[in-house]
């Protein structure tokens, strides 16, 4: 009699643990979802600017994003939000250059497109992942030519009404992705008519809806 009534004790008891950890668990799964917005980038809006220097000149313009989505944590103390990872598509076919009219524009616009430089053909499309942000920089990985290396940059993001707007200049080295077209790092031939081997790019801005 006694061992029955202790085993149904101990089953009771069991069974209250049981659904207090359910409990705990519906809780702690719906606070993460009232604190993780997951966000897409507005492609029509948003635009990538870009600006290659040579001695002498530089030209300078666009190219689009294919698509992008980031997730946010609403639980950050500082500002309310922090970005927590996120992955975006480049569409390397849309290299337009800006500062050329007629047939200078579209052979600077071929050149970039062949293989000495972003080889579309066989790479129509550039990668990057974000892997941290500490509320003013950026860090991820950046996949161009099939070449991924790590980037860090600073930024500024703005969050109103739910539109997150991300504006930044990021500062990438060409010869890290294998595009050493007259480099003079990599050419010492190219020392007086090089091309430099930092390009950058603005977001200008980025929205996030």
């Amino acid at each position: 009699m006694h061992v029955l009534y202790i085993t149904n004790i101990n089953k009771f008891f069991n069974m209250k643990l049981y659904n207090i950890l359910l409990l705990c668990l519906f809780f702690s799964v719906s606070y993460c979802q009232e604190n993780i917005q997951e966000k897409k980038v507005n492609t029509e809006k948003s635009r990538l600017f870009w600006v290659g220097e040579k001695t002498g000149g530089s030209h300078e313009g666009y190219v689009n994003l294919l698509s992008g989505e980031i997730t946010l944590s609403n639980d950050n103390e500082e500002r309310g939000w922090k970005i927590i990872n996120g992955n975006f598509i480049i569409d390397m076919k849309s290299i337009e250059c800006i500062d050329l009219q007629g047939g200078s524009k579209k052979s600077i616009e071929g050149h970039l497109k062949d293989e000495d430089f972003f080889d579309i053909n066989n790479y129509p499309e550039s990668k990057f992942e974000i892997t941290s942000d500490d509320g003013s920089s950026i860090e991820g990985n950046m996949t161009i030519k099939g070449i991924t290396k790590p980037i860090k940059f600073d930024y500024k993001g703005y969050l109103n009404n739910d539109k997150l707007t991300i504006v930044a200049n990021i500062i990438i080295d060409r010869t890290d992705f294998g595009i050493n077209y007259k480099s003079k790092s990599v050419f010492s031939e190219f020392a007086d008519n090089f091309i430099y081997d930092d390009f950058t790019i603005t977001l200008e801005p980025i929205i996030f809806e």
